[in-house]
């Protein structure tokens, strides 16, 4: 007989947290800023209730809401490099997901970005979120090339310059020239390009 694995419930201490950080970034979409007392405002609890669950106070709320906002963006970088949709879609409309769905994610969280990038050099907190979700999307990015390669659809170029150039461009997306352009479709179609410029193999596809 098969047993069903239930998830545990989620505790009242985890469920006031999560609602803290949802209010968070609630506000940072919003205003690009935010209060303690306005977070526990929107949230319904007391002040005191953020710092029983964030000890750090504002720069606690800070760093989980860049750490949630760092999992949409790792989500965006890495959902469409897998080797199905590869050999299903081909890999220029691969790469064309991958940019479009960064730009979109970074429009839609460009204020909470600003925010919290504007901290990173001084909060060691932020810097770890930081480069943990880059050492995500870098790992995504080395087995995806790896298995493209040895499917002969991306080039047999150098591993970790290729994943370089992945995890740059995918990064250079963030950037207000791109989000805010009326032209931003064309120009994620010349990113797009040009990561294919650099990745496509020039064996002829069967």
């Amino acid at each position: 007989m098969s047993t069903i694995e239930m998830t545990p419930p989620i505790g009242r201490s985890e469920r006031t947290r999560q609602v803290l950080v949802e209010a968070t970034v609630r506000r940072l979409r919003a205003d690009g800023a935010f209060t303690a007392e306005q977070v526990a405002s929107d949230a319904g609890v007391s002040v005191a209730t953020i710092y029983n669950r964030f000890p750090d106070g504002r720069d606690g709320l800070l760093v989980a809401a860049f750490d949630q906002v760092l999992d949409r963006v790792v989500a965006a970088s890495t959902g469409p490099l897998t080797a199905d949709h590869l050999l299903d879609h081909g890999l220029e409309s691969t790469l064309r997901s991958l940019v479009d769905g960064l730009a979109t994610v970074f429009a839609e969280e460009a204020l909470v970005m600003r925010a919290a990038l504007a901290r990173l050099p001084e909060n060691r907190l932020l810097r770890e979120a930081y480069r943990r979700h880059e050492s995500e999307a870098r790992d995504a990015s080395r087995q995806f090339i790896e298995r493209g390669q040895a499917a002969g659809r991306i080039t047999d170029g150098d591993l970790d310059e290729l994943v370089d150039v992945v995890l740059v461009i995918g990064q250079g997306v963030n950037n207000p020239v791109l989000l805010g352009s009326a032209r931003r479709e064309r120009l994620v179609d010349h990113l797009t390009e040009a990561l294919l410029a650099v990745l496509a193999s020039e064996m002829p596809i069967p």
